[in-house]
């Protein structure tokens, strides 16, 4: 009943004078209102402010910043016009090394916390340049006041803001935007309503190389009719010589995630090619590759030098995707065993391992949790990169009975990796070291690499 008789204490509505002492996982601010915990976005720690509460749960509330009082020496003026109404990013208030070091104390806590783990977390690895720096954008389409919008959502919310430059895409995925709102308009292109589940176009998916001089672009219907596509596959083309690869995705279902089940090539192949640590890849437009490939050079370097991988080493790459981890790590291993439930990334995964002459290395198609348990061979070395969801029980069992003596995890969720940390922990391993990398500059997600190795006794 604490909560409750608390939330008494607390008015919906009401404005408050509060001063912020901590941060959420999300980055919002936390402040307390009769020792209630209000959450404010866009408050750092340290600050004074005048907050307005907007929504009251039984134990937290939400509030929105009306006044600064004492403004924090970290905070800097977002650059993007859009920041303020746009989902996409919630960090672009803070300097940048006050993001890092965000990141870190949150990966310190949520182990802590969650995981009862208490190891060394080494500091954030940043970047140079921390804008335009992810290779895969998803930009919903839809409609406001009769005109076609194209951008991201509201922060919690499936509204669509319409962006004119978005600064964590490269800048010619703006320009592109653009040139698909007008094109669509001008050929009265039906645009897909998520409300009444009525339209044609749901939205673009975009990839590209390193260098930007390969791009994919996945247009994202409800039906395999799309009368206009001839004309404007030309007209991009036309306009955009660095696009090698249009894709029809097909997605008739009434949901709000975008990308469908089916698609068919309309203009180049399924591919675009890349580049990561001196290996080459075909990447196609549904298989998992990570988004920010100059830390995820940086990410698989420290993976590597975590794992020791010896000469006559057995190597699992499990959730393998186009074998990046895989590939890498087969210049250091006997063998190399990538695992992987799509069938299109394992595709990927054995062109990728032909066009780079590289031979110790085998993929299966498969769930982890049901591959991992019956391989003949001895693991020496295991590569796991999951899901936000982390990794299933059963293949956690299938580790500890395996007795593989490290386990290289990378992951893009500090919960989940806590609460599998854990049960490794408890099961005679230990977590030696953490690095945290900021995979995802502007925003609060946070990419880990940890080492764990298996304990003598």
């Amino acid at each position: 009943m604490i909560g409750r008789e608390l939330i008494n204490l607390v008015e919906k509505n009401g404005y408050y004078e509060v001063e912020f002492t901590d941060l959420t996982h999300d980055a919002m601010g936390v402040c307390k209102v009769d020792d209630f915990p209000i959450f404010v976005k866009e408050a750092l720690k340290g600050e004074k402010a005048l907050i307005k509460v907007i929504k009251l749960n039984k134990n937290f509330g939400f509030g929105r910043l009306i006044e600064l009082f004492l403004e924090s020496p970290f905070r800097k003026v977002p650059i993007c016009e859009h920041y303020q109404a746009c989902g996409g990013c919630n960090t672009m208030h803070m300097n940048y090394q006050t993001q890092l070091d965000f990141k870190k104390y949150r990966t310190v806590e949520t182990l802590r916390k969650l995981g009862r783990i208490e190891t060394v977390v080494q500091d954030t690895q940043g970047m140079n340049n921390p804008y335009y720096y992810r290779n895969k954008a998803i930009i919903p389409f839809g409609k406001h006041n009769g005109k076609i919008i194209g951008g991201l959502y509201r922060s919690r919310s499936h509204e669509i803001v319409n962006i004119k430059r978005c600064h964590i895409f490269p800048k010619v995925v703006s320009d592109m935007v653009r040139f698909f709102r007008s094109l669509f308009t001008e050929l009265d292109v039906s645009i897909y309503d998520e409300a009444t589940h009525e339209g044609l176009v749901r939205g673009l998916m975009f990839r590209h190389s390193r260098d930007q001089s390969q791009f994919s672009v996945t247009i994202i219907t409800t039906s395999g009719r799309f009368p206009d596509k001839e004309r404007i596959v030309n007209s991009l083309i036309g306009k955009f010589p660095i696009v090698v690869s249009v894709i029809q995705n097909i997605n008739p279902e009434q949901t709000n995630v975008m990308l469908g089940a089916k698609s068919k090539v309309l203009y180049g192949k399924d591919v675009i090619e890349d580049n990561l640590l001196g290996i080459n890849y075909e990447i196609s437009h549904q298989s998992f590759y990570q988004v920010n490939p100059e830390q995820t050079e940086g990410l698989y370097k420290k993976a590597m030098d975590y794992a020791k991988i010896q000469p006559e080493d057995v190597v699992v790459d499990a959730y393998c995707g186009i074998g990046t981890i895989g590939l890498t790590a087969s210049a250091y291993a006997g063998e190399v065993i990538g695992i992987e439930v799509v069938k299109e990334a394992i595709k990927n995964a054995q062109q990728n391992a032909k066009n780079n002459h590289v031979k110790n290395i085998r993929f299966i198609t498969g769930k982890v949790e049901d591959i991992l348990p019956t391989l003949k061979q001895r693991v020496d070395v295991l590569f796991i990169d999951p899901p936000r969801k982390g990794v299933d029980k059963k293949v956690l069992e299938s580790i500890i009975k395996s007795k593989v003596k490290r386990v290289v995890y990378i992951s893009c969720n500090v919960s989940t990796l806590a609460r599998d940390l854990n049960f490794l922990q408890a099961n005679h391993y230990k977590v030696v070291e953490v690095t945290p990398f900021d995979m995802f500059p502007q925003t609060a997600h946070i990419e880990t690499v940890t080492l764990i190795e298996r304990l003598e006794s």
